[in-house]
Parts: C-alpha cells; sequence; structure tokens
C-alpha cells in the first residue's frame, strides 16, 4: 500500500466516523486539541498525521490505527457502532441486575408489601442511562425513543407509588407530554433547497 492509498483511506475513514459521532470538523478538533484546519487537510487527504496523533484519534474513537489507515476489509462504521451498542447493553444489563439484587434483599429483608416495585422503578434509570449514551453515539430516534421511555417510566412509577385510581389523570398528562416530545424532536433532517 503506498503513502497516497494511506492517505486517502485515512481520510474517509475519519470523514465517516466524525459523521458517525455527528460531529463537526470544528467539534472533532477542539476533543483532539487541533485547529480545525488540520483536520480539514486530513480529511482532504493532503496531510497525514504523524503516528502519535494518529494513536490519539484511534483512542478517541475506540478503534485500531490499522482501521484508520486501511480501507473497508472490515467496516469500521459497524465496529464502531457494535462497540457502542456493547457498552450501552453492558451497562443497562448491569442496572437490571443490580434491580434484582435489590429486589431480593427487600424482598428476604424487610416487611415491604411490594419490592417488585424496584423493577419499575429501574426504567426511569435505564432510560436516562440511554439518553446519554444515544446523545453521544447514536441517531435522533434512538434518543427519541430514550426520551419517551423516560416520560412513561416515570408516569408509572408515580401512579404506581401513590397507588390512586383516581390518579389516571396522570396518563393524560403523559399523552401531552409525548406530543410534545414527538413536536419537539424532529426525526428526520429537513432538506434545504
Amino acid at each position: 500500500m503506498t503513502s497516497e492509498d494511506i492517505k486517502h483511506n485515512f481520510s474517509e475513514n475519519l470523514i465517516k466516523l466524525r459523521k458517525a459521532k455527528n460531529l463537526t470538523q470544528l467539534e472533532l478538533a477542539e476533543k483532539l486539541n487541533y485547529s480545525d484546519k488540520a483536520v480539514s487537510k486530513w480529511e482532504v487527504g493532503s496531510v497525514l498525521p504523524d503516528v502519535e496523533t494518529m494513536t490519539h484519534i484511534a483512542e478517541f474513537f475506540g478503534i485500531t490505527i490499522n482501521d484508520l489507515i486501511y480501507a473497508k476489509k472490515r467496516n469500521v462504521l459497524r465496529e464502531f457502532y457494535k462497540t457502542h451498542l456493547f457498552m450501552t447493553l453492558l451497562v443497562s444489563v448491569s442496572l437490571w441486575f443490580v434491580a434484582t439484587i435489590i429486589f431480593f434483599v427487600l424482598d428476604s429483608a424487610t416487611t415491604l408489601v411490594r419490592p417488585w416495585l424496584t423493577y419499575i422503578y429501574t426504567i426511569p434509570v435505564n432510560a436516562i442511562v440511554l439518553i446519554v449514551f444515544s446523545a453521544l453515539w447514536f441517531k435522533k430516534f434512538h434518543l427519541y425513543l430514550s426520551m419517551s421511555a423516560l416520560l412513561w417510566g416515570i408516569i408509572v412509577c408515580i401512579y404506581l407509588q401513590i397507588n390512586n385510581s383516581a390518579l389516571w389523570f396522570i396518563f393524560i398528562v403523559g399523552l401531552i407530554g409525548q406530543i410534545v416530545l414527538t413536536c419537539a424532536m424532529p426525526l428526520k433532517k429537513k432538506k434545504i433547497k
């Protein structure tokens, strides 16, 4: 592989990775402590960063230098997505594991009538984690789903905690909140003519 091939592969992979994180050149430059002009030169393929800089870039994206400089033998974006999906699932499963431990402790060591509410309270906590990861790594649709899960999780927690059937109107409030969330968060980018 020639140095021109490396420049070309690096520039294409960097553009795809930056866009996958929804970053502008300026935002990426700030996160890497470089100028946006340097990032622009890397993406155009006119300049190749040194090995130390490539290592820093690879660490930032959670990949290897080989992933940056080789053509798509392995789909870099797919690897990027799989890593973040795995991390998200790992944290979510850990939350539910902790909820299970708390449930068994409450069920066996206390006289609480409804220790199963532990699982219900885990829904909004897990939704907050998903909101953070969705905002960092995933598309707007994932963020929308996470925010919806938080909204309805909180409403169900309030309803079950108070345990009063006269509180049915809280679901109407949730429906209004869902409509506001749907209107405030367009899931598709509008095309500019």
